[in-house]
């Protein structure tokens, strides 16, 4: 095990981001909240996202249509030195089939408890993370959704004390489409004293941009069918007269997105969501305008890169194996590689890479069956979660989404592609990216 110091809060938020990348993907809504104080855990950071994954994949696994409410919280443990984890995971809507849910009730290692006579339509299960050892709860109310729960105690310290930024009523602008996820960020923001504004209205999020008096503000343009790049040129000619570093403007996307490989119109910056609590704090430390007495130690410090992201090459092609690698290590990439579907997976489960470039037409496992194995590792907490994109000269794009994968390039590959793809695919999941 390899023990790291991290915050809680910006290990689950990038577990969370695949999860809701996915769940938006398949016309699910999502609620994602995280509030807790400065914090430090000390822990295998790759297990803990593991643990979580697996708990936030089982609430999307259960629902069909609706929407999905992810959240986390960490304060004091019951022993110095000790702080208390929970995550909750819920889906409201349309559910899968009794089938459908013992199955994942089952890839998660639960027992069902006794039926309650009181409560004949109540089901509970419950078990132990065999990833983090922390008690997996279950708990089904037909009339209302269902519950997952991760609780667990840990090695580790919340900093109550310390003095984070605030933004002290300064403007929070959001233009969302409709999107209901906003509501989650405006109550992120909240906590950190920002005066928040929701807007479905282009022209009406502009003039807000254009008028608004606050020394320095935060203006989000969350993605939907409604908000895209184009939307941000519009903007950009509609708020023409503000004063250049008065506002952040965030373009606000999904993990995966295909905008997040394309530079972004000038003034704009690319984010994914949900915001990492540093992300947040940052915003805010620049409108604070008492910012000199905040403390630094209360930023929460994103996970660290040791070293540059790792690929996963798995081509049955001794030349493809060698030529995909020395592009990779050409634009930035450690590699490792695999010659089959049954070895990458073994390697997988050895080392966790940050992504993998997968050959499709290979013999015995193909890559397709050799995707799907990886997937349910995944979702079942035995390896992180990471993109898996397709390499191939036979396949389409179409058949590679349908497959489960996460992108598609086409061979011969070509170093830009490879980038581009790559910096998509690994934006604001993969650390140091």
């Amino acid at each position: 095990m390899s023990v790291q110091s991290f915050d809680f809060g910006e290990l689950f938020t990038l577990s969370a981001r695949p999860v809701i990348a996915g769940a938006v993907q398949r016309g699910l809504e999502f609620y994602f909240d995280y509030g807790s104080p400065p914090n430090r855990v000390a822990g295998d950071a790759q297990a803990f996202r593991r643990g979580i994954y697996r708990i936030l994949s089982a609430a999307s696994q259960v629902l069909e249509a609706g929407v999905l409410i992810l959240s986390g919280e960490i304060g004091p443990g019951p022993e110095p030195g000790t702080v208390s984890l929970r995550v909750d995971a819920a889906a409201s809507g349309l559910r899968s089939d009794d089938a459908g849910i013992d199955a994942v009730l089952a890839g998660l290692e639960l027992e069902k408890d006794a039926a309650d006579p009181s409560l004949p339509h109540v089901v509970t299960a419950r078990g132990t993370c065999p990833v983090l050892g922390g008690d997996v709860l279950y708990r089904c109310v037909p009339s209302a959704g269902v519950l997952f729960s991760l609780l667990m105690t840990c090695e580790g310290e919340v900093r109550e004390e310390l003095r984070p930024p605030d933004a002290h009523g300064c403007s929070a602008l959001i233009l969302h489409g409709g999107d209901q996820s906003a509501h989650g960020l405006s109550r992120r923001l909240q906590r950190f004293g920002w005066h928040v504004h929701q807007f479905e209205s282009v022209e009406a999020f502009a003039d807000a941009v254009a008028s608004d008096t606050c020394p320095h503000r935060l203006a989000v343009a969350i993605a939907s069918e409604g908000v895209d790049v184009d939307t941000l040129v519009r903007l950009n000619a509609l708020t023409a007269s503000v004063t250049p570093g008065s506002v952040d403007l965030i373009h606000a996307v999904r993990a995966g997105s295909p905008v997040l490989g394309a530079t972004p119109p000038s003034g704009w910056d690319f984010r994914v969501v949900p915001f990492l609590p540093s992300e947040i704090w940052d915003f805010t430390r620049r409108a604070d305008p008492d910012a000199s007495g905040v403390h630094q130690e209360s930023r929460p410090t994103p996970l660290a890169s040791t070293s540059r992201p790792r690929v996963l090459v798995v081509d049955d092609d001794e030349v493809n194996r060698i030529i995909a690698s020395g592009l990779l290590q050409m634009i930035g990439y450690d590699t490792l590689s695999a010659c089959s579907g049954d070895e990458a997976i073994a390697m997988c489960r050895r080392v966790s890479p940050d992504a993998v470039l997968m050959d499709i037409n290979m013999p015995g496992l193909d890559g397709y069956q050799a995707t799907a194995v990886l997937k349910r590792l995944q979702k079942a907490g035995g390896i992180p979660p990471f993109p898996i994109i397709a390499a191939t000269a036979a396949g389409t794009q179409a058949r590679s989404m349908e497959q489960g994968l996460d992108g598609h390039l086409s061979k011969p590959l070509l170093a830009d592609d490879l980038r581009l793809q790559l910096h998509r695919a690994l934006k604001g999941l993969a650390t140091g990216l």
